[in-house]
């Protein structure tokens, strides 16, 4: 690299570490909270940032010795039968997870800068929800949550915003009412947009800055057309309030869904890209849409353990929806209503699953990994578990 490329990069890279600064100074105005804006800026380094990946990876583990991270499926219950959904076809018994076990779990975290609570299952249904919400964010947690919005009325969402829930994804995979409810069998379309709308109202009408709000869509054969016309919808739905959406191809396949499974086409990308210039929207492809995926080493995901409702510890979300639960398990690391979670963090194979990742080996638990390159490491392949 020549000194002009390299005075650009290192120019570059004090823009943009300036511009965090400033952003935190304005956020910490703003919230008149430090713990709380450290907490968001703890995050946005270390799981979004390049430098804070790298000194994860450099750390060789080490960094963070403890993790700050955290996804708990509060529930295995849910209202529909989506046809890109495991939950649609395996035999997993359906429960809450209670609210006393949720503050165990929560309170082995000290400290914890953020918490995503979606499972397989709809967080709504569990009826100490809001108060598992609360819990956290009395301790300055961020909250982030990924929801279809179907029970998303006008005192739920009144309630959001006066905890100040952090930030919500709307589970919305169709611009139109047909192709919606062929995918989220059960589901109603024009009352998950009222519901959108209401809470979007509510936030306007109150000058609240949470939760804030973007949209997931789930790329599959019956909708992947429907990309374009979908960021029209958003920008109709949304004015001219600063929006995100992200678009994830399904991650896994397995038998009942498989013929559902599409990659997204370039030209469907790219119109996608020309509609939402001039608008309020910002486009996200998700790690697991680009072809090319790069070597497990470089995977941080483990600094974010998920935790089943059943108590279950693995290593990330990643291996979710690809309906096995049961090899989930049983590469797992240990239960935390069985043992805390320092002791499962300590333990040998936790201990050794990481230093597998970071030396550029698959563990037999991400041999169907669906952001890293993983091949041949395929589930019983000839790398898995090596």
């Amino acid at each position: 690299m020549d000194i002009k490329k390299k005075a650009l990069n290192c120019a570059r890279s004090f823009k943009r570490f300036s511009c965090r600064v400033a952003g935190f100074f304005r956020k910490l105005g703003t919230e008149k909270d430090l713990r709380y804006v450290l907490n968001i800026y703890l995050f946005d380094f270390l799981w979004n940032s390049t430098a804070g990946r790298w000194l994860v990876r450099k750390s060789g583990g080490r960094f963070p010795r403890y993790p700050v991270f955290l996804e708990i499926e509060v529930t295995t219950r849910c209202n529909l039968k989506c046809l890109i959904c495991e939950h649609t076809y395996w035999k997993e018994p359906s429960r809450d997870m209670s609210l006393a076990q949720f503050r165990s779990i929560v309170d082995q975290f000290r400290p914890l800068c953020w918490i995503g609570l979606t499972g397989i299952g709809e967080s709504f249904i569990n009826p100490a929800f809001l108060r598992m919400l609360e819990y956290v964010k009395r301790r300055k947690v961020f909250v982030e949550l990924y929801d279809t919005f179907y029970f998303i009325d006008r005192a739920t969402a009144a309630r959001l915003i006066d905890l100040k829930v952090d930030k919500m994804f709307v589970s919305l995979d169709a611009a139109t009412r047909e192709t919606y409810e062929r995918i989220r069998c059960g589901s109603d379309f024009e009352r998950v947009v009222r519901n959108i709308r209401t809470m979007m109202e509510l936030k306007r009408e109150r000058k609240a800055s949470r939760p804030e709000i973007s949209f997931h869509f789930i790329a599959n054969r019956l909708n992947y057309l429907e990309i374009p016309d979908y960021v029209d919808l958003i920008a109709s739905l949304c004015g001219n309030t600063p929006v995100r959406v992200q678009f994830t191809r399904m991650l896994h396949q397995f038998q009942e869904t498989a013929d559902l499974f599409i990659e997204i086409p370039p030209e469907i990308i790219a119109e996608a890209g020309r509609r939402a210039r001039g608008t309020s929207i910002t486009l996200i492809w998700n790690e697991d849409v680009p072809a090319v995926k790069p070597p497990i080493s470089r995977c941080t995901a483990w600094t974010m353990p998920f935790i089943f409702v059943t108590g279950e510890v693995i290593s990330c979300c990643a291996s979710n929806e690809a309906n096995a639960r049961d090899f989930q398990k049983a590469h797992g690391f240990g239960n935390i209503f069985e043992k805390s979670f320092r002791e499962i963090w300590d333990s040998g194979k936790y201990r050794d699953f990481r230093k597998r990742v970071l030396g550029g080996r698959v563990p037999a638990a991400c041999v169907d990994c669906p952001i890293f390159a993983v091949k041949p490491a395929r589930r019983g392949g000839p790398t898995a578990g090596r």
